[in-house]
């Protein structure tokens, strides 16, 4: 834990119930009564009506009590009514000045951002914002939040081109420029008006579109271009599979409970949008002919499991709504992983199906599913589970002198082997024989921070609150177990026939090409971390960019079109924007690395220059600035009304050769440098174009840096393996810049 001087506490509680139909209504109903007056407690605002009440009972002469007129003078009900209305107006009349002064004064503050120093203004609103929101619930802030503004349409253009000179030939620049032009004039200020109808009337006017166009009309399958995987922590959990299983559920479940009831403390004290935390767990994505759409079941009693090529429900909570215990859930786990079951011809691989396109998958679940009423029950257990775990065969591992073993269990989580994912689940959670996890995430759902909030949550409560037995079982050396419970995992039945044998054995074979040509090169690197680069004058986020433009430029031998996932989350219903890499100064340092001519000081002052360049954009992207959501909703706008935008199709082709997404910590509740065993090994996605990498890293305390690239063994522009090679050769290339002012690594 970090240390602040105070005793840690849990993120959530670590003994959890699940709430009764009364509960559930009492539980929502206070929850948004709560966030509906914050930052008032309820309590005041219940005593200040009550106050008033008896005040225009007393004074019923009162000029309030004449403004509101009454038809019945002697009903005694309608005078009643006449109170109680005055009461709640003059009760919420400084609940509504004061929520007003905070959507349109504090939340929508950002000049922080921009100030090296900070100024008095700002001063002025941190001591308002931090004496008036305090204690705010997990979602008590959504609704305060500004909406998203609609950026100024010749600014972003005049960006998307900068953006672009260095990437594209003089000739095809020039052309741009023209469309550029000739959009500005024609096209663009219609459909830029239309962008600030929809600003008007919906509070974000990206997001909407982004969910249902960018993720929820894919047809292509989910697995690899679309679903993010994550992996375990540096150091083996001392802990068999069945012992990791109950742990993994047992604070899930926890997590889940948590986020229903709005527990969980929000990033920035509620200055970023929580609103889609509650898609997490008990959730899926169902897929439709044309575009799919995501169910939200918010709360579940069950995890949905896959052992030994069967499907099972095992029940999280007792028949009182008590979380099972750790060692209830070891028991359960145990005896499922010992069962002697067979699969049924075909189980083994039915979950194959939901690895297929998306059409082709609604299809099937819609033939040998819906409309089987066998096979209709298991599929409603598995989509409304809380996760779908499965109890993976195989050892993973990670070993610093074997890094081929972190590869294997990285691309396993990435790809799965077409049988042992759920794809359309929300989370998807691995345990291997040895006790390690990882797992898949939905992307539809949500973005890096609401899982990266969760694992870290995750790590804190496994490591801190909780206990692992001090002996390691071998599970295999177990014969004739007999469990201390009655209450064990429940066998799903399917009814398979041949048709539907020949379906899923066309997924599986089908799937496998696409799992085999995926090239994964997991990195840890240990040589320094990102307290050097501090040290150096620099973002470690912007200099990790500059390291990987110069790494590509060697690898590539020109620039590449670069997507750096930025957040935007301080704006209401948003998710991420844009940031895009290549600038000219990122240009101006990767030429001067390159140039012999050029000394190792001049090397430097380039590298900080393109840095602020790289923050200052990406500062631009938190506040609603960005280019590219802005862009996609106007070419969306131009599909939908009929509008011909020749620049706008030239936008939208423009493939992303280098998709990178830093993991950031987010909470602080795992101090890395003191307990380097509880730094996570990171997350992963795949190349998003076929000759492209796929970068994903994030910086274990100041010790490590974790970096994982992905590309597809079929083009013949990559290689995953030889990228990983220039890049680590890099990072040592540009950290030794700093030795010019004697920072040494």
């Amino acid at each position: 834990m970090v240390k602040t001087g105070k005793k840690p506490s849990p993120p959530f509680p670590v003994v959890g119930y699940y709430p009764s139909g009364l509960s559930k209504v009492s539980l929502d109903l206070y929850n948004g009564i709560y966030n509906k007056l914050f930052p008032v407690r309820p309590w005041i605002f219940g005593t200040s009506t009550v106050a008033a009440y008896a005040y225009f009972h007393r004074h019923p002469s009162s000029s309030i009590l004449a403004l509101i007129p009454n038809p019945f003078p002697d009903s005694e009900v309608a005078d009643i009514l006449k109170l109680s209305l005055a009461s709640l107006s003059v009760a919420y009349t400084p609940v509504f000045l004061l929520r007003s002064f905070l959507k349109y004064f504090i939340f929508p503050y950002k000049n922080f951002l921009f100030e090296k120093k900070l100024s008095l203004r700002t001063k002025v609103w941190a001591f308002f914002r931090k004496l008036l929101v305090r204690n705010p619930r997990l979602n008590s802030c959504d609704a305060l939040l500004p909406s998203l503004p609609v950026p100024n349409l010749k600014e972003t253009v005049q960006s998307y081109l900068e953006s672009m000179e260095e990437i594209l030939s003089e000739d095809e620049f020039r052309n741009v420029s023209e469309l550029a032009k000739k959009f500005l004039q024609e096209e663009g200020w219609k459909l830029q008006l239309l962008a600030k109808l929809m600003g008007v009337f919906k509070s974000n006017y990206v997001t909407p579109f982004w969910e249902k166009y960018a993720y929820l009309m894919g047809r292509d399958s989910l697995m690899i271009s679309s679903s993010v995987a994550h992996v375990d922590l540096f150091n083996d959990i001392n802990a068999n599979q069945a012992v990791r299983a109950a742990h993994v559920v047992y604070i899930e479940a926890l997590s889940m409970l948590g986020i229903y009831k709005q527990q969980l403390k929000p990033l920035g004290d509620g200055l970023v949008c929580s609103l889609h935390y509650h898609r997490m767990y008990a959730g899926t994505r169902v897929p439709e002919e044309n575009i799919d759409h995501l169910e939200s079941y918010k709360l579940a009693k069950h995890v949905a499991v896959y052992c030994n090529g069967c499907f099972y429900k095992v029940d999280i909570f007792d028949e009182n709504g008590k979380i099972h215990s750790l060692e209830h859930l070891y028991d359960v786990f145990t005896e499922l992983i010992l069962r002697k079951e067979k699969p049924l011809p075909g189980e083994e691989k039915l979950a194959a199906l939901t690895f297929d396109a998306r059409t082709s998958w609604s299809k099937n679940r819609d033939k040998f599913f819906l409309q089987n009423a066998i096979n209709k029950d298991s599929l409603k257990i598995i989509e409304t589970s809380m996760v779908f775990l499965s109890l993976d065969p195989y050892d993973y591992d990670y070993d610093p002198k074997n890094p081929e073993l972190l590869d294997f269990f990285m691309k396993q989580m990435l790809t799965g082997n077409g049988k042992n994912r759920w794809v359309d689940k929300s989370l998807n959670y691995i345990i291997g024989k040895s006790g390690r996890a990882g797992g898949t995430t939905e992307h539809s759902i949500g973005d890096g921070a609401e899982f990266d909030h969760i694992m870290e949550n995750f790590v804190n409560v496994d490591n801190s609150f909780l206990k692992y037995p001090e002996e390691v079982v071998d599970l295999d050396s177990l014969e004739n177990y007999e469990p201390k419970t009655d209450k064990l995992a429940q066998r799903l039945k399917f009814e398979i026939p041949e048709e539907m044998i020949k379906e899923i054995n066309r997924c599986y074979d089908e799937y496998q090409p696409k799992m085999n040509d995926v090239d994964m090169a997991a990195t840890v690197f240990s040589d320094f971390g990102k307290g050097l680069i501090k040290k150096g004058k620099c973002s470690p986020d912007a200099f990790m960019q500059m390291v990987i433009q110069l790494a590509n430029y060697k690898d590539q031998g020109k620039f590449s079109l670069t997507y750096e996932s930025a957040s935007v989350r301080f704006y209401a219903n948003s998710r991420t924007e844009t940031l895009r890499t290549v600038t000219k100064d990122s240009c101006n340092f990767v030429r001067a690395m390159l140039n012999p001519n050029s000394n190792d000081k001049e090397r430097l002052a380039l590298l900080r220059k393109a840095c602020e360049t790289h923050g200052f954009r990406n500062r631009l992207c938190m506040i609603g600035k960005g280019i590219d959501r802005h862009l996609f909703v106007l070419y969306v706008l131009s599909r939908g009304t009929g509008y011909s935008s020749p620049f706008l199709d030239h936008y939208i082709s423009q493939p992303w050769l280098l998709s990178t997404s830093q993991i950031p910590t987010l909470t602080n509740q795992v101090d890395e440098d003191e307990f380097k065993e509880r730094s996570w090994l990171g997350a992963c996605f795949g190349a998003v174009t076929k000759d492209g990498y796929g970068i994903c890293y994030r910086f274990a305390g100041n010790h490590s840096i974790c970096a994982h690239i992905s590309s597809f063994k079929s083009s013949g522009k990559t290689d995953s393996h030889r990228f990983q090679k220039v890049f680590m050769e890099t990072l040592h290339e540009v950290a030794k810049l700093f030795e010019v002012e004697g920072v040494k690594i």
